[in-house]
C-alpha cells in the first residue's frame, strides 16, 4: 500500500491505527506534536508524508497535507470516544482507547463509517462542506503558531549549548522538581556513564532515592539501543534507584523499550523538554496572549 497514493478519507484511515498505539504507549497522553513525531519515527511512508505540502484554496496559504490528515484523524477518533483533546491542551485518551486492542480494530468499520455521520451534521451546522471545515481548521491558530514559535526557538538555542552548558541546564531542570545534587554528584561527571547523580525525596514518606542522569545534546542522530544498554550498566554501578536520560532530539523506538525492560529510567526527549521548561518557567519569561474560542467559529 502507498500511502502517497491514497485517497484523502484513506489516508486519515492510515494514521488511526499508529496514533493509537503512540498514545497507548506513552500512558494515554501527548502533544500533538509529540503525537506526529512518534508516528514518523514508525513508518517510512508517514515521514515521507510529513512533508507534503499544499496550497489552501481559499487563502492560498501553504501548509502540510499531513497536518491536514492528521486533523482529521483525531477528530474521527474523538467522535467515536477513543480520545478526548481541547485547544492548546494533550491529546488524551478515553479509558476506552487506553485498553483498546488496536491490531484487532477494524478503522473502516468501527472508526470511519460511524465518523461520516458526525461530519455530515457538523457540517450542516456550519453551512459549510467537510472540506471547507478542514481549511479552516487546518490553518494555524494563533496560540499554536506562538507554541511553536517558542518551542523552535528554544530548541534552537539548547542545540548551541556546549555539552558542558547542556548538563548544567539538565541539573537545573532536574533540581527544579526535586532532585538535590552534591558537589560530589556533579564532579562525576563523564565518570562511567553518567553526567552526574543526586537525590530526590519523597514528600508523602520522606523516602530518598538516588537519581543519575546522562545527558546528550544531539543535533541529528537519535538516542540508541546501545546507549540506553551503556547507561543501564553504569546505574548499576552506582546503585541507583532510577535514571533520567535527557536529550534535545529523539529517542528511536528500540531505545524506548529498552528503557522500559530493565531498571526504571525516564526519557525526555526535545518535545518533553520543552514542556518542562514551561511548567517550570526554567530561563524563561512567560506572557499573557489571547485566542478566540470555538464560539466564534459558526455563523449562528
Amino acid at each position: 500500500m502507498n500511502l502517497m497514493e491514497l485517497s484523502s478519507d484513506d489516508k486519515v484511515a492510515y494514521l488511526i491505527k499508529p496514533i493509537l498505539k503512540v498514545l497507548q504507549e506513552a500512558g494515554g497522553q501527548l502533544e500533538r506534536s509529540e503525537i506526529k513525531e512518534r508516528i514518523t519515527e514508525l513508518d517510512d511512508q508517514i515521514a515521507e508524508y510529513s512533508e507534503v505540502e499544499r496550497k489552501s484554496t481559499k487563502t492560498g496559504n501553504i501548509y502540510k497535507d499531513f497536518d491536514f490528515s492528521f486533523n482529521f484523524a483525531i477528530k474521527d477518533l474523538s467522535f467515536n470516544g477513543l480520545l478526548t483533546y481541547m485547544r492548546s491542551s494533550p491529546v488524551t485518551l478515553t479509558e476506552k482507547g487506553l485498553y483498546l486492542d488496536v491490531d484487532k480494530l477494524d478503522v473502516q468499520k468501527e472508526v470511519m463509517e460511524p465518523s461520516k455521520k458526525c461530519w455530515a451534521e457538523r457540517s450542516q451546522n456550519n453551512k459549510k462542506d467537510k472540506t471547507d471545515i478542514a481549511e479552516n481548521e487546518e490553518e494555524p491558530q494563533a496560540e499554536e503558531k506562538i507554541k511553536d514559535d517558542f518551542k523552535e526557538s528554544l530548541l534552537t538555542a539548547i542545540a548551541k549549548m556546549s555539552s558542558k552548558k547542556f548538563e548544567a541546564f539538565s541539573r537545573a531542570l532536574l533540581n527544579r522538581m526535586g532532585v538535590e545534587f552534591t558537589e560530589k554528584g556533579v564532579q562525576v561527571s563523564n565518570d562511567g556513564g553518567i553526567d552526574g547523580y543526586g537525590y530526590h525525596t519523597d514528600a508523602n514518606d520522606f523516602r530518598t532515592t538516588r537519581v543519575v542522569i546522562q545527558c546528550k545534546r544531539y543535533n541529528v542522530a537519535p538516542v540508541s539501543e546501545p546507549e540506553i544498554n551503556q547507561f543501564l550498566g553504569a546505574m548499576n554501578k552506582y546503585q541507583a534507584d532510577y535514571g533520567v536520560f535527557i536529550t534535545n532530539g529523539r529517542f528511536t523506538n528500540a531505545a524506548r523499550i529498552a528503557a522500559r525492560e530493565g531498571s526504571p529510567i525516564t526519557l525526555i526527549d526535545g518535545n518533553e523538554l520543552v514542556r518542562l521548561v514551561i511548567k517550570y518557567e526554567l530561563y524563561i519569561t512567560p506572557v499573557k496572549t489571547y485566542v478566540l474560542d470555538e464560539f466564534y467559529d459558526t455563523e449562528e
